[in-house]
């Protein structure tokens, strides 16, 4: 059994909500309940009760992850996240140095018949805005903002347009070596005015693995 101190993650913990800066290697939830490879049990641990995750980050992509302590809280909340004044911003490492300064990707998101995500044109609708933020010797750091929540939404775009994340498995050939896990960080998210939350900006600090990774690469964003 893995263990987690879940404490030092948490951002915000107030009545009803639980915002935490989720680290890599860690699914948001778990196969069920009892299923202590996941985030949701060691915070119910931490909670002393059932907590309900209000969205899914990918095991290996670190940042902002809210979870409800009220279940009525649930469908009010993730029917936030569809709303156009809420923004979700993500920060990502890739390759390549892009000849724009922003862009927007609106490709459908689906699968082939292996079973395998990607661009299709029988996908769903999905759309993600990057913006350069800085540029360096062949790599380029990134800020995503998503519009929908199609699963590896950003990985699946990125790729697409010719500039897959710095370490990145699934939808780079060959897979990148350079970092351990995808360099993808979910650092804020803005949401609307609202009869639960207080309309507010939440931001989650990069990591200590991302922070070197972008040393490394010549960047000083921290």
């Amino acid at each position: 059994m893995r263990s987690l101190n879940i404490a030092p993650h948490i951002l915000s913990e107030k009545p009803g909500l639980y915002v935490l800066n989720k680290p890599p290697g860690w699914p948001t939830t778990g196969r069920n309940l009892a299923d202590h490879d996941c985030i949701q049990f060691h915070l119910m641990r931490h909670h002393g009760g059932m907590v309900w995750a209000l969205h899914q980050l990918d095991a290996d992509t670190s940042g902002l992850c809210f979870f409800t302590t009220n279940k009525n809280w649930v469908q009010p909340i993730k029917d936030l996240w569809s709303q156009a004044s809420t923004s979700k911003d993500y920060i990502a490492l890739v390759h390549g140095v892009p000849d724009w300064a922003s862009t927007e990707v609106v490709q459908p998101i689906g699968k082939d018949e292996l079973g395998n995500l990607g661009v299709h044109s029988s996908g769903k609708t999905a759309r993600t805005a990057f913006e350069v933020l800085d540029r360096n010797n062949g790599y380029s750091l990134l800020r995503a903002r998503l519009f929908t929540g199609r699963t590896h939404q950003i990985r699946v775009h990125l790729a697409h347009i010719g500039h897959s994340l710095v370490g990145e498995e699934w939808y780079r050939s060959p897979p990148c070596t350079l970092h351990p896990r995808q360099a993808l960080h979910a650092y804020r998210l803005r949401l609307p005015k609202n009869p639960l939350l207080t309309g507010k900006v939440y931001e989650a600090p990069m990591p200590a693995d991302l922070q070197a990774l972008a040393k490394q690469l010549g960047f000083s964003y921290e």
